[in-house]
This record gives structure tokens, sequence and C-alpha cells, in this order.
């Protein structure tokens, strides 16, 4: 019943996705792409993800104004608002990026196709059945790197005298928020040693976190990706700094930013690759069919400049390893 059930339901997701492949091919109305990107148009880093999804559409025959209609409504901090302005304005294909956005899209359509972007883990969010078989209407892009909090974990001990506690930023708003955080429990039990909390609901709390952590002796932080992270990494990386406190990220770009260090997915990459789901999708492909991607290309960076003025000594080990040092 259930296998009917699934089938009847591709079936009905595939018959919505055929029209968009005749008007995208046939010189009909272009189709209405619903883009929701994270962070803020201001950031010239944020600017750059979304132009090369732009790059990536036109690399694939797809040509705004002709084939189809980029309407571009930003997270900023609302992402719920952001899916829902697409959506009220037509959207007939949604491309939400980050898990909140990602989990606001899927909430509000269970028919309108979705590729997601910079997503944490989509089958504990609900947006797929697995990452080989999606089975619903919603597919993308994961930015969940095997071992990434083992990575994190094992920058941070570098960095860090022996027998330091790990010290861990988090949102605990974040619906995928508590499964990062046992993640990096398990790496930190494994390597050794031991981790202490830090979870903020809102930015108005990171200070007093800061405080906490500059009053237990450490000289470092790891900090949770999230799209609240993303966001407001640059706060989050000054005010550490303003403490004395060395940030590692999991988002390449914040290095280049001033965090200390950072290991993560190339984003730039990735959302060059996302419209060729999308034409997919356009063709004809349900998104049920096509499999979720996980990351294929990482970057890891250390800002020498950051280390420098925090009086942290960066090791031989990572000066080697580094892809980027930040100068």
């Amino acid at each position: 019943m259930f296998d009917m059930r699934r089938r009847e339901f591709i079936t009905l997701l595939g018959a919505a996705a055929w029209p968009l492949a005749a008007r995208a091919q046939n010189g009909k109305p272009p189709v209405r792409l619903g883009f929701v990107p994270l962070g803020s148009p201001s950031n010239a880093y944020d600017r750059s993800l979304v132009e090369a999804f732009q790059q990536g559409l036109s690399r694939v025959g797809l040509i705004e104004n002709r084939d189809i209609i980029l309407d571009v409504a930003w997270a900023s901090g609302n992402p719920d608002q952001a899916v829902s302005d697409v959506v009220r304005r037509g959207a007939e294909l949604l491309i939400p990026c980050g898990s909140s956005a990602a989990v606001a899209a899927k909430r509000q359509t269970s028919t309108i196709p979705i590729v997601f972007l910079s997503v944490g883990d989509p089958i504990a969010m609900g947006l797929v059945a697995s990452l080989r078989s999606p089975g619903q209407n919603a597919t993308g892009f994961s930015d969940i790197l095997a071992d990434l909090s083992g990575k994190l974990v094992d920058l941070s001990k570098e960095f860090s005298k022996p027998g330091t506690t790990v010290e861990y930023l988090w949102h605990t708003a974040w619906p995928d928020g508590e499964n990062r955080y046992r993640a990096t429990e398990q790496a930190v039990q494994e390597a050794g040693m031991k981790l202490r909390s830090n979870g903020i609901v809102d930015i108005g709390e990171l200070d007093d976190a800061l405080m906490t952590i500059k009053r237990n002796g450490a000289t470092t932080l790891i900090v949770q990706p999230s799209p609240f992270t993303y966001g407001q990494r640059g706060r989050i990386i000054a005010s550490a700094m303003k403490h004395g406190l060395g940030t590692i990220f999991a988002f390449p770009v914040a290095a280049k930013e001033g965090s200390l260090a950072a290991y993560g997915r190339d984003y730039l990459h990735m959302y060059r690759r996302a419209p060729l789901y999308v034409d997919r999708v356009l063709k004809g492909t349900s998104p049920a069919d096509l499999p979720v991607e996980q990351p294929a290309k990482v970057e890891f960076l250390v800002n020498l400049q950051s280390a420098k003025t925090l009086g942290i000594e960066v090791p031989l080990s990572l000066l080697i390893r580094a892809d980027e040092l930040v100068e």
C-alpha cells in the first residue's frame, strides 16, 4: 500500500513538472524560480553565491527572462517570510538555501518541486526519505561532510594546549542543532577531550556566552554551522576577537573574514552546480528520483593575521595542510 501511494505521489509530481519542461523548451512564458539565498545582499560573499548560481543557470542554457524568471527573496533572518513571498508571487520551482529555508519550503508545499542548497541532514529534517531516493518533492545539495565534527574538533585540539576543554558555540533554536551538537560530543570523546556547551537563542546572548568562554580560560572555540551562525558570522568573529578568542568555522569564507580557521564545503562550487538539478527538474525529472548530492569539494583555510593578533601559534602541520593562508 505504501509503495502504491508513493508511486501515485511521484506520478502526480512528475505530471506537475512536465509542463515546466515543455515551457522551458518550446518558447512558452518563462518558468518562475523562487530563489531564497542565505545571508544578506549587503554582504559581498553572499552576493557572490547568487552570482555563482546565475552563472550555473547560463551554463546549462537557462537564460533569464527567456527560459526562466529568477525571483530572489533574501532570507535575511526570516526564511519563512522569504519562502512565503516567492510562493505568493507564483514560484513554480523553489530553491531555498539553508536548512531553515528548506524546511519552510517543505512545510508550505508538497507539490511545488524543491531543489535545496546548503542543507544539513535532510533526512533528519524530514525533507527526504533517503539521500539516494528522496521520494518526495524535494532534493538538492547537502553540506554535511563525513566526519565534519571530527575535523573541527581536530583543529581545535591542534590550536589548544593539552587537556584544554573544547568550547562549542551553537544556536539552540535551530532544528538540526541538537544533532550536530551530539556529533561533536562524540568526536570530542573519541579525541579524549571534554566538551563545554555554549548555546544561544539569539544574537543578544552572544557577548555573555563569549565572556563565559573567556573566563573558562579558552583561546579558541568551535562555531556550529547553521543558518544563524552563517548569517551572523561577522558579528561572531568580531565579538570573539574583542574577547581574545579565535573562532573555528565550517564556512571557508569565515577565515577570509577574520576567523582563525575554517574547514568546510566549497559553497561557490555547490551554487554553480545546483542549476544542473534545476535543469533536470525543468526537463521532467522528479525530485523524488534525483539523489541528494553530498560535498565533493572542501576547503581548509587559516587566517595568519588573526592568529598573530590573538597571539596563537599556528602549528606547522596546519600550515602545510591549508589550502589557503589568509594574510
